[in-house]
């Protein structure tokens, strides 16, 4: 799972590097080049990112409450944004000129993560996915929040069949509201793949993985949607336990290594390559600059996510702030849920491999996603769906 999410990093990357940048001129020292045919398609590691999100987050959000799930999350997502988003503004003051710009306003509403509901800018055009992580994350909470945590393998394939059909009925409605199709589609195929691994194939999982697939595929045999398509697939090679069980050398480094990667690469490779690469050198200047993003995205994850003073104060900070908040909640919640809402599931509810029954937890990948973004893992309340990677 590691390596996918590092996949989907480097395909972003190329998309950025090689075609956005340029394209959207944020980079205008260089021009295409014939590869470009083919990174341009990198956006969809975003779509990739967003499907691993949502097997990781089904496998992880099991037999949690809703404030281990709310500081995990936290955890996960802000510290490593927070510190992305600093140097991200500091290279923008320093190198962006009139092309890229970052002020205080704009700044302080990027700290929630979700700037554009409070009307300002992203201030890294890649942070527009994080909205969908956030608000797949609080879906899933409050499903947690209510008790309903138990029964998130029924709710997904019927998610995505609400999906399915709103996308056939009312294709409108799936762009001016969140929940209701676009991008989350790919957070149900996610989260029903999950559901397989744990209790294995049923019909009702066979629906549901279908009405997440056939919107991705647009009903049509294009390139765009084979590649769609080989996402897809991808995942579902995860059911295989050989697959599961396999560990390749430095995958828990690269997993880590992705959202970092992913929050710091996009502005800071525009301004070094706008201002340091022309026609003559940029196949020069392309490696130096992604090693130094790379390099950067290391430091950040050494000295923020890794370090174990760094992850006991914002272990400390959250749950104290956000966690006590959710345990209010959560009492509030429950004086007001019937009892059998707070019973413990019965057996039969979880359907298994014959419809019922208990089956084993999905092995929880070793590092989480985007957020994507991490994963990570892209990966997000009520706005305006974003025309794409293409405003990154």
């Amino acid at each position: 799972m590691d390596y996918l999410r590092l996949l989907a990093a480097v395909s972003v990357v190329a998309f950025h590097y090689l075609y956005n940048g340029i394209h959207n001129g944020k980079v205008d020292s260089i021009d295409h080049e014939p590869v470009t045919g083919v990174a341009q398609y990198g956006y969809l590691g975003v779509n990739f990112f967003f499907m691993i999100s949502g097997y990781v987050i089904f496998a992880s959000a099991r037999g949690k409450t809703a404030k281990q799930f709310a500081v995990g999350r936290a955890l996960r997502l802000y510290p490593a944004f927070w510190v992305a988003l600093i140097i991200t503004a500091v290279f923008t003051l320093i190198l962006g000129g009139d092309t890229m710009t970052v002020n205080l306003p704009q700044f302080l509403a990027n700290l929630t993560i979700v700037p554009k509901l409070l009307d300002q800018p992203v201030v890294d055009g890649v942070y527009w996915t994080l909205l969908y992580e956030v608000q797949f994350y609080f879906l899933v909470f409050l499903l947690i929040l209510f008790r309903q945590g138990k029964r998130l393998e029924i709710l997904m394939p019927a998610w995505a069949i609400l999906m399915f059909y709103l996308t056939m009925a009312a294709p409108d409605m799936t762009s001016s509201a969140p929940y209701l199709g676009g991008y989350f589609i790919w957070f149900a195929g996610g989260a029903i793949i999950a559901s397989i691994v744990e209790s294995g194939w049923s019909a009702y999982r066979v629906v549901g993985l279908l009405a997440a697939y056939l919107p991705i595929s647009h009903f049509e045999l294009t390139l765009l949607s084979g590649l769609k398509t080989l996402i897809f697939v991808t995942l579902l090679v995860t059911l295989s336990p050989a697959v599961r069980r396999l560990r390749l050398p430095g995958s828990q480094t690269a997993g880590a290594l992705t959202y970092p990667l992913y929050l710091l690469h996009a502005h800071i490779g525009y301004l070094l390559l706008d201002r340091f690469a022309t026609e003559e050198n940029k196949w020069f200047v392309y490696p130096l600059i992604l090693t130094f993003v790379v390099a950067l995205a290391y430091a950040l994850h050494q000295v923020v996510e890794k370090n174990p003073t760094s992850r006991r104060f914002w272990a400390w900070l959250f749950a104290n702030t956000l966690g006590r908040f959710v345990g209010l909640l959560q009492r509030l919640v429950d004086l007001v849920l019937p009892a059998e809402a707070m019973a413990p599931p019965d057996a039969s509810e979880r359907p298994g491999r014959d419809g019922g029954g208990s089956a084993p937890p999905v092995p929880a990948p070793p590092s989480e996603a985007l957020t994507t973004a991490r994963s990570g893992a892209p990966s997000a309340a009520s706005t305006r769906v974003p025309a794409g990677p293409e405003e990154s």
